[in-house]
């Protein structure tokens, strides 16, 4: 129960990196994705690699062609995710943009390697526990969308002038998350078809435990190249470079390199958990890490407020909503039992 409680730990951390954007309200959106991207996706998982992983390099050096590629490319195909959770969740908010992003992310991220690569499991105890728990878990989301929705017209219903201007955000909003929910499954790929790299690893000295972070340092470099790219492009276009010495925002560099501490940090958790989880690993932790994930960032949406001024049917839809979350988490995990 230990690598569940992991995977779980993994979600706490990831639900919580969006947290500090709340506080960085002198950047726009690029600049602040553009240090995430740099923190989170470049700095933080190669200084987590060489110290979790002796002679890094000669992994990648030992390891075939093709498999340090595909981690590249499915990381690189995952970058597009990072991109619409970003914009997403300045769209939507932290609640919200969580929920609908990360549900389809459970879903497709957990079903999908049992169906590919474990077909056989299918009918198993755990393999039918695993996808009545995905179910759940994403009734669980359904219902947590449909609070932040009601929240939103409870909020615009006293700011009329706000009102129009919510319902376009909204609809935008709600496509980057689509966006965001079908591609973000391309990094458990990424692990799973760079087995070989964490194989490797291991015969060069690198723990069980630590040695799927060899893997992450290439996957989250493919996902830094476009992340970077796009947000040194609108800086340009929009012409924000002059905010990033704007007065005041000497802590935003802070913020942002904490943001990347709990999100790459959260990741190098899951992989730990996902080693040590047996063949239905990268889906039972899959479904534990990010179920946590939209528990955690709805509870903390709670805390910065997001929910000040919404009704008391808003609250309660929410409030059943976030149980049915634990309760397919918990499903998800009694799973690995059998």
């Amino acid at each position: 129960m230990i690598w569940i409680a992991f995977a779980a730990l993994g979600g706490i951390l990831q639900g919580s990196f969006a947290l500090p954007m709340k506080y960085t309200k002198k950047w726009k959106w690029e600049n602040v994705w553009s240090m995430w991207s740099m923190w989170t996706l470049l700095i933080v998982p190669w200084i987590i690699g060489f110290l979790a992983i002796p002679n890094l390099l000669q992994v990648y050096a030992q390891s075939t062609f093709k498999s340090v590629f595909l981690v590249f490319f499915f990381g690189f195909i995952w970058g597009i995710s990072a991109i619409a959770v970003g914009k997403g969740l300045d769209y939507l908010g932290l609640a919200l943009g969580f929920s609908l992003i990360m549900g389809l992310v459970i879903a497709v991220g957990s079903i999908l390697p049992l169906l590919i690569d474990n077909p056989q499991d299918i009918l198993t105890q755990s393999g039918l526990r695993l996808i009545v728990g995905v179910i759940i878990v994403v009734a669980g989301m359904i219902l947590s969308a449909c609070a932040a929705v009601l929240k939103q017209k409870d909020i615009a219903s006293s700011i009329q002038t706000g009102e129009l201007r919510q319902h376009k955000s909204f609809a935008t909003g709600l496509v980057i998350c689509v966006v965001a929910g079908l591609t973000a499954p391309m990094l458990n790929y990424a692990f799973i078809y760079g087995d070989q790299l964490r194989i490797t690893a291991e015969n060069l000295g690198a723990t069980k435990t630590l040695a799927p972070n060899a893997i992450w340092t290439i996957a989250l470099f493919g996902g830094f190249i476009i992340n970077f790219v796009y947000c040194m492009w609108l800086v340009r276009k929009n012409k924000t470079v002059n905010l990033y010495k704007e007065k005041g925002t000497g802590l935003y560099y802070l913020y942002t390199l904490i943001m990347g501490i709990l999100w790459a940090g959260g990741i190098s958790v899951y992989g730990m958990a996902t080693a040590n989880l047996g063949k239905l690993g990268p889906s039972i932790g899959w479904g534990i890490f990010f179920g946590m994930a939209i528990f955690w960032a709805n509870f903390l949406g709670l805390i910065a407020k997001e929910w000040k001024g919404v009704k008391s049917k808003t609250y309660i839809i929410m409030t059943v909503g976030l149980i049915i979350l634990l309760l397919g988490i918990y499903i998800i995990g009694w799973a690995n039992s059998f």
